[in-house]
């Protein structure tokens, strides 16, 4: 399993049309092969907001290949990779393995 994490400051710019963006992108990538879970929403950690990171999109995928394949090149991924430049001021992304770090559950 592959976590895939963007991170996106807002700046300036207005909220709304950056939430709509990864609403409906949340919505269409939903038959994505691979994708296990989507999700997304504002940031509430004050470090992270001290930091400018505004929001925070998530993806469970099943491997890495899928990140490079089947969800790279999925038609809202690139839509949504065409809207936010004029949507946020910044963003980046991390990945990571789940298989490789330790899960603990209840």
């Amino acid at each position: 399993m592959l976590e895939h994490i963007l991170i996106i400051s807002a700046g300036d710019l207005p909220r709304e049309p950056l939430e709509d963006a990864l609403n409906r992108f949340a919505r269409d990538i939903h038959d994505c092969p691979g994708l296990v879970s989507i999700s997304w929403g504002r940031n509430v950690n004050p470090t992270g907001l001290q930091r400018g990171c505004d929001y925070v999109c998530s993806a469970l995928l099943d491997s890495i290949d899928t990140l490079q394949t089947d969800y790279w090149n999925h038609p809202a991924h690139h839509v949504l990779l065409e809207e936010l430049p004029a949507l946020c001021a910044e963003r980046f992304a991390l990945d990571f393995d789940v298989a490789e770090g330790e899960t603990h559950g209840r």
